[in-house]
């Protein structure tokens, strides 16, 4: 960073490009040394959760600084030219440096994506090829930070490991950040901006709004690409200080070192100034960054808790490659490999891993996630080696970027299909499969007659949960209301229905079956819980207002909704019990008053992600067989005890309001459906035939409703 040739000044102000910085982008071996530091962190971490890599995840934060430093560069060499410098580089061209951004890092996302497509055909269950191909769908739009972010999933939960395609949020980070800057970059030069205001404004900005999500939503601060924008903007304004403010910082590091070396060396003679502040800043960056892979927690970041890797990458950067600690450590031979390869390993070796955890059902044996990461590493060779040189150099480069642009949006095309077919079950020998799709016709037709009543739920609803009914309005004897725990209970119960019953379920996703409630804090903040605490308003409506029905079920998944509800009729209380209280006496009274007979669902057991994913591993069949050495090896996958089961606070707490403030009614009646799922004080997610009731930890499949219906049916009909 220290260098004493100064460029000439141009006719541009002090932020702008000067001709000199047009010299060759020269090759710093020591940076491929911080990408292997980088890469390998994050493949121990993911491998070795447990290990002393602990916080090996902040390698991503060091790529983007390496990104935004080398990037920016280009960038800024680009724009001097475009804006009359006189240089020896080409002017920028926005349609040549996204050539070359799609040259450099669509060959090995495509090989990888194509690949694990597929294997996932062979390997994956019809739910977890849906979801990979939502995935691979948004890896190709390079919005995979979206996406999760869409899904309110937290990076570091369990869950998180049944994702291969986790790890490309950072990728839609970096192709976010390079749609948005050069076209910054361009409006400022044209608009004769400074640059470095500029940029260290916007990275302070950035910066200041992560650290107000951090804590508030956190998923907000990992995901969106404005809170992550500086660590990328860092490593950009460095770019620019190397470039037009090298002189100033080695008249610094001049006047500096003989106080330095003072205090730090024993004879400080004969100290080379700029070197000596090199190897000082190296030692410091190489600290930080040890700091950040070994010593933080996951809590709260990224936050101010980035800075370590990313002010440690800054410092090991702008110290040089000629610095010792650059020169000796990051540019060792074996170091420099691994930064070569260090693009497509990310891209290779969590899959590999996730895929061998969700086979299992759970963490892979040691000798398992070793095989992954030694296969990660040979195919990263492979495609560095005989993949990314023809796509990447030679001739007819605007070719072969639209070619690969062709084959990105046919990965693309393939992910929507998978997801649009489920997961293509017809891979399955599903015996459940034809009663599956005869189910579907009907509740097509079901769902009809409801719409044709309540239009509401075809606009407002999210698709998956719509209102039913079984006959024509005006002869269903029986309504289920509620969130998708009162949907999941309709497919068995309509089955096993009476010649003189019939069935309408009124569902809404995570909302409550309590007149009044709705899911969230307020209306305007959780316009979601607001729509769908309309909808079963309406249902409420129907259901008072049709004498025909005369049983109503309450259903609901009391998770959904625990510490997270509002009352429409009561704004201004906000107790959490004390509004559960004033929804439950509301909704006994309306319907007692139109004498209907009130059926309390108590909530079946939910399941830890960790244990239905064994469950599911050691009892569901893939579409081809997995050798013994990955399959889960737990012969009581399927139970967990009763008081180990999620979220057992707010089951009970639901439980013991909902009996509460059913005193002094004669016509309200208790459902407990742990009664049919636990025995002795254990759960189990199978029926006696050894068959999965689950479709995912909370949720019944076919099989499942069909298994509750009879002890539902038991109590409704004594």
């Amino acid at each position: 960073m220290f260098n004493r040739n100064t460029p000439p000044r141009t006719g541009h102000n002090n932020s702008s490009l000067s001709s000199s910085s047009q010299r060759s982008l020269k090759y710093r071996p020591d940076i491929d040394g911080l990408r292997a530091i980088a890469v390998i962190s994050v493949v121990l971490f993911h491998a070795f959760p447990d290990s002393i890599f602990k916080s090996g995840f902040v390698g991503v934060d060091i790529f983007f600084v390496i990104s935004g430093f080398l990037i920016s560069t280009i960038i800024f060499r680009g724009m001097n030219e475009r804006m009359g410098g006189k240089g020896e580089g080409k002017p920028f061209s926005f349609i040549d440096f996204y050539s070359r951004r799609v040259r450099r890092i669509f060959p090995s996302l495509i090989f990888c994506l194509m690949t694990f497509l597929v294997l996932g055909w062979f390997v994956l269950l019809p739910d977890e090829y849906s979801l990979f191909g939502k995935h691979t769908l948004g890896a190709s739009a390079y919005v995979s930070n979206l996406l999760l972010w869409s899904e309110a999933g937290d990076y570091f939960q369990t869950a998180s490991q049944t994702k291969p395609l986790l790890h490309l949020w950072s990728l839609g980070i970096e192709e976010q950040f390079y749609l948005i800057w050069p076209l910054v970059l361009f409006i400022a030069y044209k608009l004769n901006f400074n640059i470095f205001t500029l940029a260290l404004v916007g990275a302070l900005a950035s910066f200041g709004f992560e650290l107000h999500s951090v804590k508030g939503n956190p998923t907000a601060a990992f995901y969106s690409p404005f809170l992550r924008f500086w660590e990328l903007m860092a490593g950009s304004i460095l770019a620019w200080m190397k470039l037009y403010k090298s002189e100033m910082f080695a008249g610094l590091a001049d006047r500096l070192a003989p106080y330095l070396s003072k205090v730090l060396l024993r004879d400080s003679s004969k100290v080379n100034g700029i070197r000596f502040c090199c190897n000082i800043l190296s030692v410091l960056g190489l600290i930080s960054i040890l700091i950040g892979i070994f010593a933080l927690s996951n809590k709260h970041f990224p936050g101010s808790k980035a800075l370590y890797p990313v002010l440690g990458a800054v410092l090991m950067i702008a110290a040089g490659k000629d610095a010792f600690l650059n020169r000796y450590l990051l540019s060792n031979r074996v170091m420099v490999w691994f930064g070569l390869i260090s693009y497509p390993l990310y891209i290779w070796h969590w899959p590999f891993l996730s895929f061998a955890w969700i086979v299992g059902g759970e963490m892979p044996e040691l000798k398992v996630r070793i095989g992954c990461v030694v296969l990660a590493i040979v195919m990263s060779a492979a495609t560095y080696y005989f993949v990314e040189p023809r796509l990447r150099w030679g001739r007819f480069g605007g070719y072969k970027a639209a070619g690969l642009l062709s084959a990105m949006v046919v990965v693309g095309i393939t992910g929507y299909s998978i997801e649009r077919h489920d997961g293509y079950a017809i891979r399955m020998d599903d015996p459940e499969q034809p009663m599956i799709e005869s189910f579907n016709r009907i509740f097509y037709a079901d769902s009809l007659r409801c719409i044709s009543e309540i239009p509401d739920w075809k606009k407002l609803s999210d698709g998956f949960n719509l209102c039913r009914f079984q006959r024509e309005s005006g002869e269903n004897t029986i309504a289920i209301i509620g969130d998708s725990h009162a949907n999941h209970l309709y497919p068995g119960l309509t089955a096993l229905a009476g010649e003189n019953e019939g069935i309408a379920v009124f569902p809404a996703g995570g909302a409550l079956p309590l007149i009044g409630l709705q899911n969230g804090i307020t209306p305007d903040r959780d316009p979601i819980g607001a729509r769908y605490g309309h909808l079963l308003s309406e249902g409420f409506e129907y259901i008072l207002s049709h004498k025909n029905i005369s049983k109503v079920v309450l259903s609901h998944h009391p998770v959904a909704s625990w510490q997270h509800v509002f009352d429409r009729e009561n704004p201004e209380n906000r107790d959490f019990n004390s509004i559960l209280k004033d929804g439950f006496a509301r909704t006994y009274e309306a319907l007692t008053k139109a004498d209907k007979e009130i059926y309390v669902v108590l909530d079946n057991p939910r399941f830890k992600n960790e244990a239905y994913s064994k469950c599911k591993s050691s009892v569901v069949l893939r579409p081809v067989s997995i050798p013994l050495f990955l399959s889960s090896k737990n012969a009581n996958a399927c139970s967990v005890k009763q008081s180990e089961t999620a979220g057992r606070e707010a089951r009970d707490n639901w439980d013991h309001i909902s009996r509460v403030m059913s005193a002094g009614y004669d016509n309200i009646h208790f459902i407990d459906l742990e009664q049919v799922f636990c025995e002795n004080g254990t759960c189990s997610m199978l029926d006696n035939e050894g068959s999965i009731l689950y479709m995912d930890t909370n949720h019944f499949n076919m099989n499942g409703s069909r298994y509750a219906a009879p002890f539902i049916y038991k109590n409704i009909r004594e």
